[in-house]
């Protein structure tokens, strides 16, 4: 067998071993899910800033965020197993392992950061609050653009979008949280429907 056969077999045997781990299965509805408990969560955080002191309202808005985080990721998941199952799909695959080891890193990373500002807050030095909404705009708008390498493409749009709102978000210090409901609310919405018309589910 000469080199370039053996080349052009190992590149078919690549090809092939590649598609069962692209993660394909992402479900638009899921998206509009997300985005639809973000903007709920816009309402609620407008209403713990109307009703309540500064320093009280503060650790509440980053308390009601996390439930929409947390409501959003079972959202997500119990959906996107239910497009999987009709799909005779398992629900340990390695396409998920890869997603996981991918969008791990990044939501670590401004949970540590996140933390910080909310100690350095209450230890009496700079208030960086502001700050939050473009950090967690910046790593999930990464941690999309790396799932895309795998995955949907319309991932990568949304990643983009996400990046660019979080350098926006910088300069917009006086709406900081008003931010997370345009990104997260508005942009999931956009690109659960996009998915859901042009993949399914």
């Amino acid at each position: 067998m000469d080199t370039e056969k053996a080349s052009q077999q190992l590149s078919v045997i690549r090809e092939l071993m590649e598609r069962p781990v692209r993660y394909t299965t992402m479900s638009g509805a899921a998206g509009v899910f997300a985005g639809a408990t973000a903007l709920v969560g816009l309402w609620v955080d407008d209403f713990v800033w109307q009703s309540l002191p500064a320093r009280q309202a503060m650790p509440m808005e980053v308390a009601v965020w996390g439930a929409v985080f947390l409501v959003a990721l079972a959202g997500t998941i119990v959906l996107t197993r239910l497009r999987e199952r009709k799909m005779g799909l398992p629900f340990w695959t390695y396409a998920r392992k890869r997603v996981l080891r991918v969008i791990v890193p990044p939501f670590v990373a401004v949970l540590g950061l996140t933390l910080a500002i909310l100690a350095r807050w209450y230890a009496g030095q700079d208030n960086f609050w502001g700050m939050i909404p473009p950090l967690w705009m910046a790593c999930y708008g990464l941690a999309c653009c790396q799932v895309s390498e795998f995955s949907l493409g319309e991932l990568r749009v949304l990643g983009a979008a996400f990046l660019v709102s979080a350098v926006a978000a910088v300069f917009l210090p006086e709406w900081p949280y008003a931010t997370l409901g345009v990104t997260f609310g508005g942009y999931h919405i956009v690109y659960g429907v996009v998915v859901w018309i042009r993949h399914g589910g």
